[in-house]
């Protein structure tokens, strides 16, 4: 399904997607009085482009005057460039991970040598799709820590701090006024989870600090538009799989068994079972059986997990 700018207000619009793929983000803005505040960009210039094009048509060509980012993934954050001048906001946590994270030419480079591993494979089946030539990575100019408040014309919103979860640092988007959140990939609609940090109680958390805005309507960071039940049952999902993997770590089980037993119980109709790869790792880290695994291990794993039998 093609992109959507949907309203959400007289002044809020959500970039979605509608898609489960790896890569195909969802965004937001916020417009009013001839400015206005972007949340995330896309993966690749082609992709920000476009979604540029829908919200400049939709808010009268307003002003991007600032772009929040919810975390250093390249899905989100690949199109920065495209809006010179914006203040280019995320928390600090989020701006000290973007040294870790993979680069345009080397995720180009993964997913094209067509190598015979299984992360090769599944690098290529899944980004090999992508175009990203011309990617210069832009870096945050601000930083914040906690919360932080907002003025977009006469909207207020509110920069929310949410640690470690999905990724390093995360970062939501409160709308008040509207009673929406954009969430970032502390939510997938359609698809598992994916733990980056190495804590998947991280996870859970972040998601409770979302529930308590005591909003009704989630942007997620994929997938479609979310309300407050769906949220109850991602959270309800992300402990029962904590649950049983914890309880594989504390028998003994090797890493790579248990997130096989965890597959095979939980991979239901969400897309990616795989993930529960990351997923179990961080619920051993959590438990202290294990130490965070680094990005690529992760990648293998899911690569790995991805290929056995179901």
């Amino acid at each position: 399904m093609a992109p959507v700018l949907r309203p959400l207000s007289a002044t809020t619009w959500a970039w979605v997607q509608d898609s489960t793929d790896w890569g195909f983000s969802n965004a937001g803005v916020i417009a009013s009085r001839g400015v206005s505040l972007l949340f995330d960009t896309q993966f690749t210039l082609d992709a920000t482009r476009a979604m540029l094009r829908e919200i400049a048509a939709a808010t009268s060509d307003s002003a991007i005057e600032t772009l929040v980012i919810s975390h250093q993934n390249g899905d989100h954050t690949w199109g920065n460039q495209l809006v010179p001048g914006a203040e280019i906001i995320t928390s600090a946590a989020s701006a000290e991970h973007l040294c870790h994270e993979i680069s345009p030419e080397q995720l180009t480079h993964l997913s094209r040598t067509q190598g015979t591993d299984s992360t090769s494979r599944y690098a290529a089946e899944h980004f090999g799709r992508f175009d990203f030539s011309g990617i210069t990575v832009t870096e945050p100019t601000r930083t914040f820590t906690g919360r932080l408040k907002l003025t977009v014309g006469d909207v207020t919103v509110e920069a929310i701090d949410l640690g470690p979860g999905h990724s390093a640092g995360d970062v939501a988007l409160w709308v008040p006024e509207d009673g929406i959140v954009f969430a970032g990939d502390v939510l997938f609609d359609g698809g598992h989870m994916i733990v980056w940090s190495g804590s998947l109680t991280a996870c859970v958390e972040s998601v409770d600090t979302l529930l308590a805005t005591g909003v009704e309507t989630f942007v997620p960071g994929h997938g479609a538009l979310m309300e407050r039940a769906d949220v109850l049952a991602f959270r309800t999902y992300l402990t029962e799989v904590r649950t049983a993997a914890t309880a594989y770590a504390k028998d003994g089980i090797p890493l790579a068994d248990a997130a096989a037993r965890v597959h095979a119980e939980f991979a239901g109709n969400r897309a990616h079972p795989e993930r529960l790869f990351t997923a179990t790792a961080g619920a051993y880290a959590d438990a202290g059986f294990a130490e965070p695994l680094p990005t690529l291990d992760l990648v293998k794993g899911m690569a790995d997990l991805a290929e056995q039998p179901s």
